[in-house]
């Protein structure tokens, strides 16, 4: 080979390496790392944390009786607005009336004996209380007669309709009863209420109209005291049989059932009135002859100490009977609107057994927000932190103002997470807002503004070491360690040291070329 064709090979050699390191240069450009870039700036930063949650009324109660009795109204119905103190139902209350009626008039009599004991009484005086001892006398046997009738008639023409042979030993009930022990139990009531009334009817006509003693009257009060107490349990029983009635559980169409309730009803009413007349003439008789006995008796410290007493046991019963009145009412406790009623007039309510039978109530006004934070963000949730809220019943548009009013200091598992509570208040009340509807809320826990910031998905963490990848002057990048502030909701995280103002650093992801 000639010296022309060995430089002609030879430059050629030297043009194709050239080519080469070209392609291989470029193609190992396409797979060095690159990243996209951002410059470090100056940046408002909002921290925010989410959350859903439901509208709860702050003011809620399930209301329901405290004493034993049977339902005599109830006044609302779910829906209706109430304000604090309306009755929202009462059990029947006529026997306490009764009760308390008696002994507001012992306190009468205790009082002013006290006060006539304390000071003396003079001839006519002993002759006004003997005439007001014999017309209570009077009065007492009369009311005592009375109500022996009104009982007889009660059990026997009218409850007694409802069995057969009623008045005979072995009388038996004619309608339904929910077991055979109820049935049992009912007929030997009857047995045992028959031989009652028999034994009231000999002791009243053992006493002496013209000359009755203070014996024979005290006998007479404890046989009506008991025969009626007897009466009033055996007709409760009754009824109580007769409201199970159904035309499905009894083969009874329903007009002969109303019939039946009424008989029970109108024997118990009855029997209440001749129950609260014989209180009344009981009270006025006791009365009566404490008064003339403490006359009689004369003024002494002992006696005054004694008529103290009688008015402090007086007074007591009064405050029990009043209190016991004031448990047969359920009163709404605050102003707000019922949403629920769970029971019905006619029932029987027993404190501790008959659970479901309440009314509930949510107050108006004031609604709270509950939400449930997780344990990674709580630690920057803090009561006053403000927040927004939109409603999936109105649209993410409609935003409403809120502060965060609580949070629990326990926690609560969710899903197996451990959540926190966290209770916010709305700003200003809106009608809008209703008890039971879901909401979301954005909350503020932080801000910060014109401080330098950075993209979040820039940062990277090493153990408790955290690093961004900084562009040097040759544009080549290096780890260079940072301290970081808060987390913006928009991205982006506050540095607080390792930068400044201007550098260039990656924010990850790839630039195309």
């Amino acid at each position: 080979m000639n010296k022309n064709n060995q430089k002609i090979w030879i430059g050629s050699g030297i043009g194709l390496l050239a080519v080469i390191i070209i392609i291989v240069s470029y193609v190992l450009s396409r797979h060095a790392p690159t990243y996209s870039t951002e410059v470090v700036a100056v940046r408002d930063i909002t921290a925010t944390v989410r959350a859903t949650g439901t509208i709860v009324p702050e003011d809620s109660s399930s209301l329901s009786f405290s004493s034993q009795g049977k339902i005599q109204t109830v006044s609302v119905h779910a829906g209706d607005v109430v304000h604090k103190g309306d009755i929202l139902a009462a059990l029947d209350t006529r026997t306490i009336q009764a009760q308390l009626d008696g002994a507001l008039a012992d306190k009468a009599a205790a009082e002013a004996q006290l006060s006539k004991t304390e000071g003396g009484a003079r001839p006519e005086e002993l002759a006004i209380y003997n005439q007001k001892y014999s017309d209570a006398t009077t009065g007492l046997f009369v009311a005592m007669n009375n109500s022996y009738l009104q009982t007889t008639d009660a059990v026997n023409n009218k409850a007694g309709i409802l069995f057969s042979n009623g008045t005979s030993v072995n009388p038996v009930i004619s309608i339904r009863t929910q077991s055979q022990n109820e049935l049992t139990n009912i007929d030997q009531e009857l047995v045992t209420l028959n031989n009652t009334l028999t034994t009231w009817k000999n002791v009243l006509g053992a006493i002496n109209p013209s000359n009755m003693s203070t014996s024979s009257i005290e006998s007479a009060r404890a046989v009506t005291r008991s025969t009626l107490l007897a009466a009033q349990t055996f007709l409760s029983d009754l009824s109580t049989i007769a409201n199970n009635l159904s035309t499905g559980n009894s083969s009874l169409p329903q007009g002969t059932i109303n019939m039946d309730m009424a008989l029970v009803n109108g024997a118990s009413q009855e029997v209440t009135g001749a129950s609260n007349s014989f209180t009344a003439a009981d009270a006025a008789w006791s009365g009566a002859r404490d008064t003339l006995a403490l006359t009689n008796a004369g003024a002494q410290s002992q006696d005054i100490a004694s008529q103290s007493a009688l008015l402090s046991k007086a007074e007591a019963e009064v405050e029990g009977y009043q209190s016991a009145l004031s448990q047969s009412y359920i009163l709404a406790p605050f102003d707000g609107t019922v949403t629920d009623v769970n029971m019905k007039v006619g029932e029987v309510v027993v404190p501790g057994i008959s659970a479901n039978e309440n009314i509930n109530i949510i107050g108006t006004g004031v609604y709270n927000i509950e939400t449930y934070v997780p344990e990674n963000s709580i630690g920057s949730m803090n009561v006053g932190n403000p927040a927004t809220i939109t409603f999936d019943a109105y649209g993410s548009g409609t935003t409403f103002p809120a502060t965060v009013y609580l949070v629990s200091p326990a926690e609560t598992v969710i899903q197996g997470v451990n959540s926190y509570k966290v209770t916010l208040r709305f700003n200003q009340p809106d009608t809008r807002i209703r008890s039971g509807l879901t909401i979301n809320a954005v909350i503020t826990t932080a801000t910060s503004s014109g401080e330098l910031a950075i993209p979040t998905r820039g940062i990277i963490t090493n153990g408790s070491q955290k690093f961004i990848l900084l562009m040097n002057s040759t544009g080549q990048f290096v780890q260079q360690p940072i301290t970081t502030g808060i987390t913006g909701a928009d991205g982006y995280t506050v540095v607080l040291s390792g930068l400044k103002e201007g550098d260039v650093v990656a924010s990850f992801g790839t630039e195309n070329y």
